[in-house]
């Protein structure tokens, strides 16, 4: 395709450097005002996300210090897409360099994250090199997956989407560019300093079992999650992971898991801060075919949790109890004849084990009993 045509290969031009600090105390918010022809069509409001793409956003603000993108405008606009802007060759230059950029200019190195291109979201456009961005950037008006770890997303509109809508919407020429310019002037108007919440645990429900070798974990989304930095591991301090990674969305599904015990845990990513980390939850993946299930008789095992010792009724004659570690070793069988039998792990070591009962080699119910 031709350059001009790539929203996501434009030559963007990020100005001048960076003349302000790298630390914010949240995310920075601005302005956009934006005219057609001289009239005003609204006010756009935007926050960046420092805790995401730092050095965009440091760009953005320096930019904005000293009134760079003001009169610039959004040259580019494509209904279902986005409208991009940014290009000082709009303030007055021929129509035909407006997107081309100024060679001069430094540039900003790609920062790809897995925050998603979903509608409102701002990012960096640039060339085909990843790492030409500088002061040109779009919005979205509609989710474009096809941007998502090739664009530095590094903010997002907060209000006045409705003129965004409006500037998309405007006619244009064969390149997409506006017939009226539409002229955008951008101020710094505060800092979003709202620390992120905790996730909350959905699923694998905890103590879980399951002879799966991969998990779909689950969490509630918070409202102004961007990205979940989640982590599992077979170490309740988490001082080895098995995986260590970020998440654009509430849910992972955690691979190449063996027998035994996993813990996992997770923090927001709201762009300005991160949360805490969630308590722990954790799983069990065993060495055998038996996951958790609702029973098919109802057979009873209490106490459970117990001091070793589990009565087992309800049972059918000649019921086979079989109990397994957590690697699937067995560890106690036994065939009863009546209703009623005691399993006595009072020798065993504390922990979880799981039992199977079956009849005449069919399975009919299994589960987990705790020593404690």
């Amino acid at each position: 395709m031709k350059k001009h045509i790539l929203l996501f290969t434009l030559i963007l031009t990020a100005a001048f450097g960076y003349s302000q600090s790298l630390m914010f105390t949240g995310k920075p918010m601005y302005e956009i005002l934006t005219k057609r022809l001289g009239d005003t069509l609204g006010i756009t409001n935007v926050e960046l996300f420092p805790a995401i793409a730092p050095f965009h956003v440091n760009n953005f603000d320096s930019l904005v210090s000293f009134q760079y993108y003001d009169s610039t405008a959004f040259h580019r606009v494509i209904p279902g897409f986005m409208i991009q802007g940014g290009d000082p060759n709009s303030r007055s230059g021929p129509i035909a360099t407006w997107g081309l950029g100024d060679p001069s200019q430094p540039t900003v190195n790609a920062e790809f994250s897995v925050a998603k291109h979903l509608r409102g979201i701002l990012s960096a456009a640039r060339d085909t090199d990843p790492n030409s961005a500088n002061s040109q950037f779009f919005i979205c008006v509609a989710a474009a997956a096809w941007l998502n770890g090739n664009y530095s997303v590094y903010g997002r509109v907060t209000s006045g989407m409705n003129y965004v809508d409006t500037i998309v919407s405007a006619p244009r020429d064969a390149a997409d560019n506006p017939f009226d310019k539409i002229e955008m002037f951008v101020s710094y108007i505060g800092s979003n300093d709202t620390l992120p919440n905790v996730p909350v645990h959905n699923s694998p429900a905890i103590a879980s079992v399951s002879a799966s070798t991969a998990r779909i974990l689950k969490w509630n989304a918070q409202y102004d999650g961007i990205i979940y930095h989640i982590q599992v591991s077979t170490d309740s301090t988490f001082a080895t992971t098995h995986r260590n990674v970020d998440v654009g969305t509430n849910q992972y599904t955690v691979s190449a898991l063996t027998p035994g015990k996993y813990f996992w845990r997770v923090y927001t990513n709201n762009g300005g801060s991160i949360s805490a980390y969630s308590s722990p939850w954790y799983f069990y993946v065993t060495g055998t075919g038996i996951e958790d299930q609702v029973a098919t008789t109802p057979i009873s095992v209490y106490p459970n949790p117990s001091a070793g010792k589990f009565l087992f009724s309800n049972l059918e004659d000649e019921s086979t109890i079989e109990v397994v570690d957590i690697t699937g070793k067995s560890i106690f069988k036994t065939v009863s004849k009546n209703t009623t039998t005691t399993v006595d792990l009072t020798n065993k070591a504390k922990g979880i084990y799981f039992y199977s009962v079956s009849t005449k080699n069919k399975r009919v119910q299994q589960g987990k009993i705790i020593v404690q």
